[in-house]
């Protein structure tokens, strides 16, 4: 049976648990998973986070071995975190100069509002009557009650859960699929809006009493009052993280 040796860091910057870099080869832990897959997984927790939160800003550049310098990260896990994060569009290769952060574009921000305004609204009238609006209500997260960067970000994870959760309910695979497509460049579009430069509590509980308005259109069985609540919660969404690269992002934000 192989065996793995690992050094015990304090921590990633930008995670909880401490991070184990290996040095040889890879063991299965009790439960079936190894032990370097659980630090691909941490890693990819640890970055994405940082690009959500813009820490690492859009159109940065950077390599596999800055990034695990940086965070204490083994570089094999790094470089799987680096793979998946390619996979679902947040951070591209560059050939012979490591990887960049995906620029957020007015042009790509402009396709995904349109694209979410095209099909989210219908996605959501097909769930009326399929949604549990209990369990929706239990998985909503009120943003303004989000105060440090952790919590911000665990509102991210919230807000994506209530999103996909409407879309799954739709009964359409290919349309839950087509949404989830969208839901990594979101996650990181809502943090930039409701927690950006410029935000404001006030902007934070609109985007909260839009939620319990699709809720309750939810609970009344109202189609209708369900598109429409859709459509204004991500016409908000949209001029929110306008505002933002307005404000504070405009230098890394490409026309």
């Amino acid at each position: 049976m192989s065996i793995t040796c690992y050094k015990i860091f304090d921590g990633c910057l930008c995670g909880q648990f401490p991070i184990m870099e290996e040095t040889s080869m890879m063991i299965s832990t009790p439960d079936g998973q190894s032990s370097s897959h659980r630090q691909s997984d941490h890693a990819l927790a640890c970055i994405k986070n940082e690009i959500v939160s813009c820490r690492l800003a859009p159109g940065a550049h950077f390599s596999e071995a800055e990034l695990s310098n940086r965070y204490g990260l083994a570089r094999a896990a790094t470089r799987a975190a680096l793979t998946r994060l390619t996979d679902v569009g947040l951070v591209q290769p560059v050939p012979r100069h490591g990887f960049i952060v995906t620029p957020i574009t007015v042009a790509s921000l402009r396709e995904l509002f349109e694209l979410r305004l095209m099909i989210e609204p219908q996605a959501a009238a097909l769930a009326v009557g399929r949604l549990d609006p209990a369990h929706l209500r239990a998985i909503n997260a009120a943003p303004q009650n989000a105060k440090s960067k952790t919590e911000q970000l665990a509102f991210v994870d919230s807000n994506r859960a209530f999103h996909s959760e409407i879309a799954r309910s739709s009964g359409n695979r290919r349309l839950f699929a087509l949404l989830e497509t969208l839901a990594d460049e979101m996650q990181r579009l809502v943090h930039l809006g409701l927690f950006g430069p410029g935000g404001s509590v006030h902007e934070q509980r609109e985007a909260d009493a839009q939620h319990e308005a699709l809720i309750a259109a939810f609970e009344a069985g109202d189609a209708q009052a369900v598109q429409q609540a859709s459509r204004l919660h991500i016409e908000h969404s949209r001029a929110l993280a306008m505002d933002r690269i307005v404000k504070g992002l405009a230098p890394l934000v490409l026309a």
